[in-house]
């Protein structure tokens, strides 16, 4: 049976996704943000009240991916649009990249998003994360736009758009 599975995050979850998160975007993004901007990134978007607002209230699907059941990583995709879902979030343990579960995690946003009818699915990625982009381009997603944008405290999000048209 294979260890690997995806589900709906419940709220008894989100304790378990918080240290996760930030586990994650520690390991992954100094050297491309400062650790600051992490920490500042980190409160802004990863509490109980956020999570489950976008659940509850903007339509934003939350799925948490396991190996067996221990909590590996996490999946955000939400309505952006007629016809468009944006995923917002996608992580992994950096101990699990390079087994294809990244590749299995975009397969699943597809999944989620053709379930919502949507044709094209949008994402905003770090400019610098190359890393990032070689994985998208390797799923078929193509540099659509570049934006800035400012997120408060002297800080901006500097990225490509992306986008993925489903068939």
């Amino acid at each position: 049976m294979d260890p690997i599975s995806f589900s709906y995050l419940q709220p008894e979850d989100i304790d378990t996704l918080l240290p996760l998160a930030g586990r994650i975007w520690h390991a992954h993004y100094p050297g491309i943000i400062t650790v600051e901007q992490i920490d500042y990134m980190l409160a802004r978007g990863y509490t109980r009240e956020v999570i489950l607002d976008e659940i509850e209230h903007q339509g934003i699907i939350w799925s948490i991916i396991r190996d067996n059941m221990t909590m590996i990583g996490f999946i955000s995709v939400g309505p952006y649009g007629d016809g468009i879902m944006k995923l917002h979030k996608l992580y992994l343990l950096p101990e699990y990249h390079g087994q294809g579960i990244g590749a299995r995690a975009l397969a699943e946003v597809e999944r989620l998003a053709k379930q919502q009818n949507s044709a094209t699915l949008v994402l905003n990625v770090n400019r610098h994360n190359q890393k990032a982009i070689s994985a998208y381009q390797r799923s078929g997603w193509n540099i659509t736009d570049e934006v800035v944008l400012d997120i408060g405290n002297g800080y901006v999000m500097n990225d490509y758009v992306m986008s993925k048209q489903l068939a």
